[in-house]
């Protein structure tokens, strides 16, 4: 993934263009994120766009401009629609039989099933699309879905958790990473989190959770983490879930996975064994397990992919 192109529709959400924008726009080489070929384009280059927040955006490029990328980037109208021009669905379509990734934002997701690419599918959007589309079903569990080629968020914030994703996918956790960094995002916002609940701030979480990124080496288990935190388990469960949608359990192993790609990505005289024992894995085969089932390839395939050396 070098090359992405945003697609507009005839109005635009800015904070989900901006959202493209600022993750795969701007140029993160100096700090080890690949530089993307990025353009913006509509079915009208060169005419002002409104969003909903008054402010008006003129793409550059023109349809003919997806054929050249390897993301299409979906950017969601002011308000959903359940209708697309013949010019976009085709361009779409294009898109994904040449094995382009598609990725919808938020209510993006009412423009690609307008253009038929998610019948039958599970996707994360707002919760009123099947209402509108039935043959398409909305998953109210998680952030959002990788059903490669299609991506969908199911909602704004949502959206930067997603890219966030793709850039991980394809070039590694320590490029996720910097791209967060530069973003500000907080360092406790997990993908794929579950969110039952609306999340809302809490010190003694907060202060838990820092603690337990610098000790994943530790027994975790919600037993020890509860006693840390001065509760007893249910109250602490129900506390933890509160404060970051997801249980004590996935939220340490999401914690721990990532140590593990940052470690095999930064070390690759490592050996498998050390880094599941420093980032918390009891063993080895149990590292492996998680990556095949997360990357769909061993810990060692993952360091031939992204450690500096094997990158070129």
């Amino acid at each position: 993934m070098r090359n992405v192109a945003v697609l507009m529709p005839s109005t635009v959400r800015p904070f989900e263009l901006a959202v493209y924008c600022e993750v795969f726009g701007v140029d993160r080489s100096g700090h080890g994120v690949p530089p993307f070929e990025f353009a913006i384009c509509s079915e009208r280059p060169g005419v002002p766009v409104p969003t909903d927040g008054g402010l008006h955006v003129t793409p550059t490029a023109g349809l003919d401009r997806l054929a050249e990328a390897d993301l299409v980037a979906v950017a969601p109208p002011a308000s959903p629609t359940s209708g697309v021009s013949s010019a976009v669905a085709a361009a779409l379509h294009a898109a994904i039989d040449r094995r382009s990734r598609v990725v919808a934002v938020s209510s993006a997701a009412f423009l690609l099933a307008s253009a038929g690419l998610l019948s039958g599918r599970t996707v994360a959007a707002p919760s009123h699309l099947p209402g509108w589309f039935p043959d398409v079903r909305v998953d109210p569990t998680v952030l959002y879905v990788d059903d490669d080629p299609i991506f969908t968020s199911a909602g704004t914030a949502a959206g930067i958790d997603l890219c966030l994703h793709l850039i991980r996918k394809d070039h590694g956790a320590a490029a996720a990473s910097a791209v967060a960094r530069g973003m500000l995002v907080g360092p406790h916002r997990t993908p794929a989190e579950l969110v039952d609940t609306p999340r809302r701030h809490d010190d003694g979480i907060d202060k838990l959770l820092d603690w337990a990124l610098g000790n994943l080496h530790e027994d975790l288990s919600i037993d020890i983490l509860a006693r840390r935190a001065f509760l007893s388990t249910r109250s602490f469960a129900r506390r933890f879930r509160a404060a970051t949608g997801t249980t004590p359990y996935a939220w340490v192993l999401e914690q721990r996975v990532r140590r593990a790609q940052e470690l095999l990505e930064t070390d690759p005289s490592m050996g498998v064994e050390e880094a599941a024992g420093r980032a918390g894995f009891s063993s080895a085969a149990l590292l492996r397990q998680h990556f095949q089932r997360r990357f769909g390839c061993s810990p060692s395939e993952y360091r031939s992919r992204f450690a500096p050396s094997s990158r070129g």
